[in-house]
């Protein structure tokens, strides 16, 4: 896909507009510690350990965020990167938005209608 940016909305306690590299080939979200702190995100109790892309492994912490873009939201689970990081929107938060690159154009299309498919989970009548 190359190098490709959007600017969403990001939130949680607070919201900021952010410049975020797209990149399907990264399955979770990354936010900077510094931009996390400005959205008040909190962050797991403990760290889970995650495979970077250069092969190597690190421990990192996660928080809960909103994501706002193209006028569709979901919510997303990120890692919290060092201080200065690149954000970075994974496909499990496009996936969440209902939305994929399209390889010709290299811009976010809609993959679906809705960006949050709800399902219902009552007990089938008898």
């Amino acid at each position: 896909m190359g190098h490709d940016f959007v600017e969403a909305e990001l939130s949680w306690k607070r919201a900021a507009r952010v410049r975020v590299l797209v990149d399907t080939g990264a399955t979770h979200s990354v936010l900077p510690s510094d931009l996390a702190d400005r959205l008040g995100v909190i962050r797991s109790p403990r760290s889970i350990r995650v495979k970077l892309a250069d092969g190597s492994h690190r421990s990192m912490r996660v928080g809960a965020v909103l994501v706002r873009l193209l006028g569709r939201e979901a919510g997303d689970t990120a890692l919290i990167a060092r201080r200065g990081a690149e954000p970075v929107l994974g496909v499990e938060a496009l996936e969440a938005l209902g939305l994929t690159v399209d390889p010709r154009s290299r811009k976010l299309k809609p993959s679906r209608a809705h960006a949050v498919l709800l399902v219902g989970t009552r007990p089938p009548r008898r």
